[in-house]
């Protein structure tokens, strides 16, 4: 029976040069999946062998059984062979990933190995454009660049296809109503604590009621810049050979050489990246850029919240944090002098140290910005980095020094910022700890002698002031 949505992954099959072959279909048993198995299924008269694959991660106790038995029922009605894998998830995975990132992880890797089991040639899922929508304005929020917004890709590397996604949700429905179909519905769609889930009913809905292609339409113009694409992915593929060594896990980049260009710089941490963490989002384009201009500073800093990487000698290693990684180990430090500026992601804020100007005031009303002198015959060799354990501090005008720990704890400063707040240190001597307290060895004594003054600046905030409110 010819439908609308048979004739879009008729012209998606055209499209993308997919001939009769294996498919094995990716059920949850949700309108969209359902609507794709028994839509593929009359592509068997074109000489596709269609099979099918449902993940159960029995999140949802008796609903994950009833999905599964749902999709037996659908998969003998409609003649499919079908496998079912677990997908119970890792606790200790959920806490370091997220439950939607595990699920995402444990999903595809026991779809890959169904894939094997079966011999088939793809994987087929039902991403269609309200999903590539949603996507879409969440790598744009993110702060993504035009690489992001090619979101979910037709067909992929590892063999997966999403044929529907230039398929409305309408024409899917409609399918299933032509057919008497009712498929299930997983109530943790509508829980508000996702971030896609507010997208999908907060944002999105209003959007589409103006032109609801335009958004997912996005993806289609950053893929019709594929060609541009392949150019810089076969360069950067060049200066990947030539300067990033992978290990188990790890990789291993020599600074000799990489490219001058930033951008260039930036696009290559990001494979680094995705080549340690291939789930890894949370990673801007003012990011990447901040990171590969400030790479020469850089001695230990947590880049996103799984890598860290490090200086050793003339190169620089990313490595995964483990699991169970604590605040301790995502220690940072990073070389500053004065006249520069060093961004700071654990922080998400940008340290300006500089040349105190003739005559500056000793004192102002902004926390984040702090006058000092550096006692006679001290070398000016600057660092910033987070707390450690033992570390103290002569706070000005306490008359003695303090652990740092029960300084944080005085003035109120929130656990989860006290680990990252920036230490701004002078031959290993702390001088400010960043909106809190300046050292009492460091105070200026002579506004006529070099003074320094240290800038904290927060590149995001939630009011965009820049303004950084660390005792809030």
């Amino acid at each position: 029976m010819s439908s609308p949505l048979h004739a879009a992954i008729a012209r998606f099959f055209a499209e993308e040069a997919i001939g009769p072959s294996h498919l094995l279909v990716a059920v949850s048993g949700g309108i969209d999946s359902t609507a794709l198995l028994l839509a593929l299924a009359e592509f068997r008269d074109s000489g596709f062998t269609i099979s099918a694959a449902h993940v159960n991660h029995q999140l949802r106790g008796a609903e994950s059984e009833s999905d599964e038995a749902f999709v037996r029922r659908l998969c003998n009605d409609a003649g499919i062979p079908l496998r079912v894998a677990d997908g119970t998830l890792d606790p200790e995975r959920v806490r370091h990933r997220g439950i939607e990132a595990a699920a995402r992880e444990v999903r595809f890797a026991r779809l890959q190995q169904l894939r094997a089991a079966a011999g088939a040639d793809w994987i087929v899922t039902a991403h269609q454009q309200n999903d590539q929508a949603e996507t879409v304005l969440m790598r744009l929020a993110s702060g993504g660049g035009l690489g992001a917004l090619r979101a979910i890709r037709r067909k992929r590397d590892d063999c997966i296809l999403r044929p529907m996604l230039d398929v409305g949700r309408e024409t899917i429905e409609a399918f299933l109503a032509d057919r008497g179909i009712v498929a299930h519905s997983d109530r943790s769609n509508a829980d508000l604590r996702f971030a896609r889930n507010r997208v999908r009913h907060e944002i999105l809905p209003s959007l589409l009621n103006v032109n609801p292609g335009a958004i997912a339409s996005l993806a289609g113009i950053a893929r019709d810049a594929e060609a541009l694409w392949r150019v810089v992915d076969d360069r950067l593929d060049i200066i990947e050979r030539e300067s990033v060594t992978y290990g188990d896990d790890e990789a291993r980049l020599d600074p000799g050489a990489l490219p001058e260009d930033l951008w260039l710089r930036g696009r290559l941490i990001l494979r680094i990246f995705w080549h340690l963490d291939p789930d890894a989002r949370n990673v801007s384009s003012e990011d990447l850029l901040r990171l590969a201009g400030g790479l020469a500073s850089i001695r230990r800093i947590s880049v996103t919240k799984h890598i860290e990487l490090a200086r050793e000698g003339q190169v620089f290693v990313f490595r995964p944090r483990s699991a169970a990684a604590s605040a301790a180990e995502a220690a940072y430090e990073l070389a500053i002098a004065p006249g520069a500026s060093v961004w700071i992601p654990a922080f998400e804020a940008t340290l300006t140290l500089g040349r105190a100007a003739a005559g500056a005031p000793i004192v102002t009303a902004d926390p984040n910005r702090q006058l000092f002198q550096i006692p006679r015959g001290m070398e000016p060799r600057f660092s910033v980095r987070n707390r450690r354990s033992g570390d103290r501090i002569p706070p000005l005008g306490l008359g003695g020094e303090k652990k740092l720990t029960d300084l944080l704890i005085d003035r109120k400063i929130d656990a989860v910022v006290r680990d990252r707040i920036p230490l701004l240190l002078c031959c290993d001597e702390i001088v400010w700890v960043a909106g809190v307290a300046v050292s009492e060895r460091f105070k200026v004594t002579d506004p006529a002698g070099e003074s320094f003054e240290a800038i904290l600046e927060r590149a995001r905030d939630s009011d965009h002031t820049g303004r950084i409110d660390i005792q809030r």
